[in-house]
């Protein structure tokens, strides 16, 4: 029996009745020679996967520690199928996670970013199955047992109290919220300056910075909760206290991407420090900085890629980075995240109401009292484009959704927003029950709400508004509205 994610909104009141509310296969690149070779002891030659098997690191021996390197997630869970080909998502990153401490052998520390999620406002589920989204990431990794996590202004636009409540309730103590110049009262036991990660007898250790401008542009009144201190009163310290007594140092930066070289030239002891992306498809290579001592390191947006920097007693390779497009060759079960996406968090889209308590609005730019009327109402004076249209899949596109083998995604608003039409506006898609002829992707979702042109369509200003030619609709993304 599924279960539904045990998820409880934190009301905007303080910080302080937040805690009373919750107490994508790729090649091999190599960093040139360092100037010091970490001080590792060599591992034992655990058997790696077989010769025949389609994965990474094929000319890798086993390394002395490997650091999973994932972040920038945005909200994408999983591929949604609608298309052949999509990488990415936490059941393949859980599979790749497998096979690199199950079939290898490797000893291995996971660090991610942050930006488990977009903006709320900007998300095509909607600002409450976005909080649902970050709620479900936080168990996703705290069940692959990631050990640190960025504190990242992405995530905390769901509101400060919001995510104080949900990194309170992370479940387990392996996965700590990591942030150098941030503090917030009452959070010490979540939020760290830094964590120490001890594996194959090799201790790494791991810190982040924000951008205190990008925290500031949050307009959110709790934003007084946290202290925001700037990088160069922290970091030193911080870096100071973790080389007492680590042998790898890694800092995650969660601001511009040009801020993380910049950060990695002014402060060499780092081994490794991760960057932003500038877009979702990454280079295959780190950067190599301080004369080979810092790789630089940058996976890409929406989950569609890991990377892996091995550790090695090696004075002329002590790191070797690689980055792993997660593709369908990551197909193994991962039964317990799968558990947490595909069935308790679906599950609890349907329980809450997530589409039906999706908030609408009017239509803007179309005639006046315009509402979505259905391709049917378009075929009897458009009779051959109906017909081009209802030989495609955007015409059974809400049917794909009823025989997803991924439970309740009729459910999704992220689904529902790009397989019926109008959802998000008042006369647009609500339920089969009640809106059964807006279903699959229609006219109406590029040309607007047709009742009026539909009731009058020699009317010029009716016909005026539901125009649109190819390069307006490039123009204004509307293919990149689901094809993203």
């Amino acid at each position: 029996m599924t279960r539904a994610l045990a998820y409880r909104p934190v009301a905007a009141v303080g910080l302080v009745a937040a805690l009373l509310a919750y107490v994508g296969c790729s090649s091999s690149t190599t960093a040139p020679t360092a100037s010091r070779p970490p001080a590792v002891a060599d591992p034992p030659q655990a058997k790696d996967a077989p010769a025949s098997s389609p994965r990474a690191f094929k000319d890798w021996p086993t390394p002395a520690v490997a650091i999973l390197v994932t972040g920038e997630q945005f909200g994408y869970l999983e591929p949604c199928g609608c298309t052949e080909g999509q990488i990415g998502g936490l059941l393949r990153r859980a599979d790749l996670i497998e096979n690199l401490t199950g079939a290898r052998h490797w000893p291995l520390a996971r660090v991610d970013l942050g930006s488990l999620i977009k903006d709320p406002n900007a998300a095509r589920g909607g600002p409450e199955q976005t909080k649902l989204k970050l709620h479900v990431a936080l168990e996703a990794l705290a069940a692959l047992q990631y050990n640190a996590l960025a504190l990242s202004p992405e995530d905390l636009k769901v509101g400060i109290d919001e995510a104080v409540g949900q990194i309170l309730n992370i479940p387990g103590d392996t996965l700590k919220v990591v942030a150098a110049n941030v503090t917030a009262p009452g959070l010490e036991s979540k939020l760290a300056a830094s964590v120490r990660v001890q594996a194959g007898g090799v201790s790494v250790g791991v810190t982040a910075v924000v951008d205190p401008e990008r925290l500031k542009a949050l307009t959110d009144p709790a934003l007084d909760l946290l202290t925001i201190k700037p990088i160069a009163d922290t970091l030193p310290a911080v870096l100071a206290d973790l080389e007492k007594d680590t042998t790898i140092q890694v800092l995650l930066v969660q601001g511009a991407p040009e801020a993380a070289k910049e950060l990695a030239a002014k402060y060499p002891g780092f081994d490794v420090v991760v960057a932003t992306a500038a877009a979702p498809d990454p280079p295959r290579e780190a950067e190599s900085v301080n004369g080979g001592k810092t790789l630089i390191v940058t996976v890409g947006q929406k989950g569609k890629y890991a990377g892996v920097v091995g550790v090695f007693n090696d004075k002329d390779q002590p790191l070797r980075y690689e980055r792993v497009t997660l593709n369908a060759q990551y197909n193994g079960p991962a039964k317990a995240v799968k558990a947490i996406i595909e069935d308790q968090y679906r599950q609890t889209l349907k329980d809450q109401g997530v589409v039906a308590n999706f908030p609408r609005h009017e239509y803007v730019n179309g005639a006046v009292g315009a509402t979505f009327a259905g391709a049917d109402a378009c075929k009897s004076c458009h009779a051959n484009t109906f017909a081009r249209w209802a030989s495609t899949k955007h015409a059974h596109a809400f049917e794909a959704l009823e025989k997803d083998p991924k439970p309740n995604t009729i459910f999704d608003a992220e689904c529902i927003a790009c397989h019926t039409t109008g959802f998000e506006y008042n006369s647009g898609w609500k339920s089969p029950e009640a809106t059964a002829f807006l279903k699959g992707n229609q006219c109406e979702n590029c040309h607007g709400p047709g009742s009026r042109h539909a009731e009058n369509p020699d009317q010029p200003e009716f016909r005026s508004l539901m125009h649109l030619t190819a390069d307006l609709a490039d123009k204004n993304r509307l293919c990149l509205r689901c094809h993203d």
